[in-house]
């Protein structure tokens, strides 16, 4: 008997207990999926209006995004067409070295004339000193009326200035070298 009342306190415990369910006749084990006042085309129909709600948003959003960039597309080329229109001059590698071949031979010749205007000032100044130290008042006039009307008389000028107070303060700390 104590036999008996275990084995029935343990189903008890399980019938109870909601955890075993072992009746075969239970309700929850007997889900038949019936169609029953049209509750699964309800939801079937709810499901394809929702699908049809997202693609007609998707499809506006689609809309919308052509229209913006073809507003872009329009304000930043807004005088430019697709067509080809003339003729295009620099165009591809070949005018690239062109105009690299231009820019590396203007570089050369700002070069070649800069060397030669740091050689002719050079050259000006030895023949401005060289004139001073001659210290001869009628080659000075005449240097100077030579350069009157000309577009470098203010160098000249200059130069020669310069010249004759290098050659004084020159005199002036070395009287042994005067004759």
């Amino acid at each position: 008997m104590k036999r008996i009342l275990a084995i029935f306190a343990i189903l008890a415990t399980l019938t109870l207990s909601g955890c075993g369910r072992f009746t075969p006749l239970s309700p929850e084990l007997k889900q038949d999926l019936q169609n029953q006042n049209g509750k699964i085309d309800d939801i079937k129909n709810n499901q394809n209006g929702i699908m049809m709600d997202l693609l007609n948003m998707r499809n506006q959003n689609d809309i919308n995004a052509r229209d913006i960039q073809n507003l872009q597309n329009g304000l930043l080329n807004y005088n430019r067409n697709n067509q080809n229109s003339g003729v295009q001059i620099l165009q591809g590698d070949g005018a690239l070295v062109a105009v690299f071949a231009v820019v590396v031979i203007g570089m050369l010749l700002v070069l070649y004339y800069r060397s030669q205007a740091l050689k002719n000032q050079k050259t000006a100044e030895i023949m401005a000193q060289q004139i001073a130290n001659y210290d001869d008042v009628n080659l000075n006039d005449n240097v100077f009326v030579a350069a009157l009307n000309s577009p470098v008389e203010d160098q000249v000028y200059h130069l020669m200035i310069k010249s004759q107070n290098q050659y004084k303060c020159h005199r002036q700390r070395n009287p042994a070298t005067d004759e």
